[in-house]
């Protein structure tokens, strides 16, 4: 991501007086990512599709910060998703809840939209829309993060399409980080479902999560909770524990997480390595969903290489089976299992390309 734009703002602050001279920073940043992947599952044949966002999601973003003074800064984020498959743009939602998704195929600022104040003694204040705290958790702590065949979010998201409405982000959120304290960090958030004060849906779509993590040298771990109003479910609830270790010859990562909507509840457990090969490095993982009230247990095996062809350009290639247990059809790589207890296989090459 490069910045690409600097500005110095300068304004007298009345006649004969001294300028004024703040310091200000404006970036335009993205990533295009693009694949070839043929998925095949039991009982629905195979399909053939170029796609998009195997190694990092594509997306088009504008940042900026502005130097207050005194450790203060301004800051800025709009960041939009991308296919590049087609030239659509991605969706967003506008009340944290079922039905209130908007994407006319233009582009939305869905990824990330947020106006903030930072400072090095007390933290950062973050306002719009941005990743519930429970989320980064499995973004960070599996070899694939959620792109590809070999993403976490296959087997770690709930099953209820309805619960995922803020599974990932939430609108309307207000959030605080931690300053830097060591090795310790974390996020507090809160959203607002925006409905009236009144009525048994007046709290759907409120979202309030913390995140809580130690990051020293080689070791990172880190404990988070999301909850969700929302009413037709009995809500959401996510609490997930991520931890990685970096040996130099390879990064080891492990990664839980539950999923509780209603009475129900998945249960996913992950291991997985990233390790560096060449110009490039190897990536492997290994998880397993066990559901209680709702879907069927699965297992997934993910492994993959991606090579650097510089600092900004990579191709990469990823393989991956998920299998259904029992008599279950509920998971698959993204092209549905028709047979009971049936598998879903699948591979992918493409490239992607940072600016």
């Amino acid at each position: 991501m490069k910045k690409t734009t600097r500005v110095a703002i300068c304004a007298a602050l009345a006649a004969g007086a001294t300028a004024a001279c703040a310091q200000s920073t404006v970036t335009v940043f993205g990533i295009i990512d693009a694949n070839v992947s043929h998925l095949r599952s039991s009982g629905n044949g195979s399909v053939n599709i170029l796609g998009t966002d195997g190694n990092q999601s594509s997306r088009i973003g504008f940042r900026g910060t502005e130097d207050l003074g005194g450790g203060l800064k301004a800051g800025f984020w709009l960041e939009g998703a991308l296919n590049p498959d087609n030239g659509t743009g991605g969706s967003t939602n506008a009340n944290n809840q079922p039905g209130g998704a908007s994407n006319s195929g233009g582009l939305t600022f869905g990824r990330r939209a947020t106006l903030s104040l930072a400072s090095s003694h007390w933290g950062e204040v973050r306002l719009g829309r941005d990743f519930v705290p429970g989320f980064r958790n499995l973004a960070s702590f599996s070899p694939f993060g959620t792109n590809g065949v070999g993403s976490s979010s296959f087997l770690f998201y709930p099953v209820q399409g309805a619960a995922r409405v803020t599974h990932v982000r939430a609108s309307n959120s207000v959030a605080y980080f931690l300053p830097k304290m060591g090795g310790v960090y974390g996020q507090a958030m809160y959203a607002f479902g925006e409905n009236s004060a009144s009525g048994p849906t007046r709290n759907d779509g409120r979202v309030m999560g913390v995140r809580i993590g130690y990051r020293s040298g080689p070791v990172d771990v880190v404990v988070a909770t999301t909850h969700t109003d929302i009413s037709s479910l009995n809500d959401l609830r996510q609490t997930n524990i991520g931890g990685s270790y970096d040996f130099g010859v390879a990064e080891l990562m492990v990664l839980w997480n539950q999923n509780k909507v209603g009475s129900t509840s998945t249960k996913t457990a992950l291991v997985g390595a990233r390790v560096p090969l060449g110009q490039g490095h190897v990536r492997a993982a290994y998880s397993r969903v066990n559901a209680s009230g709702v879907a069927n247990d699965a297992q997934h095996l993910a492994i993959g290489y991606v090579y650097d062809l510089s600092k900004r350009t990579a191709i990469y290639g990823h393989v991956a089976r998920i299998d259904n247990k029992g008599n279950g059809t509920n998971y698959n790589l993204g092209h549905a299992v028709k047979s009971a207890g049936g598998n879903s296989d699948g591979f992918e090459f493409g490239v992607r390309h940072t600016f």
